[in-house]
């Protein structure tokens, strides 16, 4: 009993006792628990700093390089951009006028939708829809984008210039190349000499966007002088997730560690499955070496004999016998990879690289496992991340919109209105799985008051003025030809309600 007990305490002393105890708590006298505490803890990085310390331009780089690879590498990442790209921009964001004044309406829509097929500095072929959707792909591919407003040197009109994100930095000549740089005093940086720039934005005292710095096309390595942009000439693209931010982090930076690990993982598996698929057969024999010999191989066209110990080798269609010694053996190859644990793995890195992005596994890959309830709070959360990333988008869009009307109107080619500004952008259908329950449900809200029509349209990309504009045509003309063929209009407006027409009993004969 005395040897139990003193098993026991001896346990209890090495596992429970002070010795643990001592080394995880008793080395900081403070409450929190820091990584030094304790030697059984692995080491965590200190990021104490404000952001725009901890991301210098050479790391923000860093990240728009692996953003870019990755991107570019795998399918998985591409169309998980790409969807939240096609569902939150679309082919849809027509600029449209909400304002009272007809006469402004009817002349500044027609102008500017016009100015959509050629808004961009290049002409055509990089349309106002086009771009948006591009630029939506670089918030989560390059992590911001910038459009600076000009002008078009042969007609005057307002056009984009789009500089992507690794055109916007500092040049190696300013200085403190990781941290914030001063700007030099020079005739290039006149008005901004002395101010912070940090990853090519000029801040003033308080931290404020004054202006931009475009490098050229051979990159930060290039000694240059300054070219700063003012801020009011461009239009910046981002999703800021910290106050003390200065350029767009890529949303694929969220789960960059389980990207890659993805990558490396499935590499590998790629390499063993070719190896398994080029293996049909194994041979067990004395050597356990290749058998060149003829009593081990038959040439494929040579006559031979049986020999006593062997197999008689024989050709037939598009095959062959295989010799082998009495004493060897020969299997077929079993493959038996990836296994289940592995395919459970692969699910989980993808589950984490799509959560970093906001986007749930059943939206982007698979969704065959989640039932009714799971396809319902699936919907919602991507619903929820497609507003966002409309929220995000609309409010640059409309200041590029509102340049555009601005500068027709200061050409004479827009009159002007008191409203001139108040315009709006439709946005593509809502994501769904079950259209037809989202539009009973639609119907029955709108019937009962909770929602208005203009809501509802716009969940289908459609403005309401030309929705009532074209139901108006439709009953004029509804009425025209009812009036030409001396029927109801029912018949043609609501022709599920009309009541068939009584039939027409000829009279008996005489």
């Amino acid at each position: 009993m005395s040897r139990n007990r003193k098993s026991s305490m001896t346990f209890g002393s090495l596992k429970r006792g002070p010795v643990l105890a001592q080394s995880s708590f008793t080395a900081s006298p403070f409450l929190y628990p820091a990584t030094p505490d304790s030697s059984e803890r692995g080491t965590r990085p200190v990021v104490d700093k404000p952001t725009w310390a901890m991301i210098p331009q050479t790391r923000q780089r860093a990240m728009l390089s692996d953003a870019r690879a990755l991107y570019a590498g795998s399918g998985l990442v591409k169309g998980a951009c790409m969807k939240l790209a096609d569902y939150a921009i679309g082919w849809a964001w027509q600029p449209t006028y909400k304002g009272t004044d007809g006469r402004f309406r009817a002349i500044a829509e027609a102008v500017i939708n016009g100015w959509m097929d050629t808004c961009d500095i290049r002409g055509r072929g990089f349309s106002w829809r086009q771009s948006l959707r591009t630029a939506c792909l670089s918030l989560d591919r390059d992590g911001d984008v910038f459009a600076i407003l000009t002008t078009d040197p042969e007609t005057g009109g307002p056009r984009i210039r789009w500089v992507e994100a690794d055109r916007v930095g500092q040049p190696q000549s300013a200085g403190a190349y990781g941290q914030w740089a001063t700007v030099p005093n020079a005739p290039e940086t006149a008005g901004y000499a002395g101010m912070k720039c940090s990853c090519g934005v000029v801040v003033d005292d308080n931290e404020r966007p004054v202006a931009f710095n475009v490098m050229p096309y051979e990159g930060v390595s290039v000694p240059y002088v300054w070219n700063l942009i003012p801020a009011e000439s461009v239009v910046w693209f981002r999703d800021p997730q910290w106050f003390s931010q200065v350029r767009g982090i890529p949303s694929l930076c969220g789960g960059i560690l389980d990207w890659y690990d993805l990558q490396e993982t499935v590499a590998a598996e790629k390499i063993a499955a070719k190896i398994n698929s080029s293996l049909a057969l194994i041979e067990s024999n004395e050597t356990g070496r290749r058998e060149l010999s003829k009593e081990a191989i038959g040439a494929a066209n040579l006559p031979t004999a049986g020999k006593p110990g062997t197999l008689e080798h024989k050709t037939f269609e598009r095959g062959l016998i295989r010799w082998i010694k009495t004493t060897g053996k020969i299997d077929t190859h079993k493959a038996e990879r990836p296994g289940n644990g592995w395919l459970a793995l692969m699910e989980h890195l993808t589950r984490s690289a799509l959560m970093g992005m906001g986007l749930p596994y059943e939206f982007a890959w698979d969704s065959s496992k989640i039932g009714g309830a799971g396809v319902r709070s699936m919907v919602g959360q991507v619903g929820r991340v497609i507003k966002t990333r409309q929220e995000v988008m609309d409010g640059p869009a409309k200041a590029i919109l509102l340049y555009a009307v601005a500068s027709y109107m200061r050409r004479g080619d827009i009159p002007f209105a008191t409203d001139w500004w108040n315009w709006e952008l439709t946005v593509p259908p809502i994501y769904s799985v079950d259209m037809g329950r989202d539009s009973q449900n639609r119907r029955e809200d709108f019937a009962v008051g909770i929602r208005s029509l203009t809501e509802i349209l716009s969940e289908e990309s459609i403005s309401t003025r030309d929705h009532l504009n074209q139901r108006a045509s439709d009953y004029l003309l509804a009425k025209e030809i009812s009036d030409a063929q001396g029927i109801p209009m029912e018949w043609l407006l609501n022709p599920n309600k009309v009541q068939p027409a009584p039939e027409i009993v000829a009279a008996p004969a005489e």
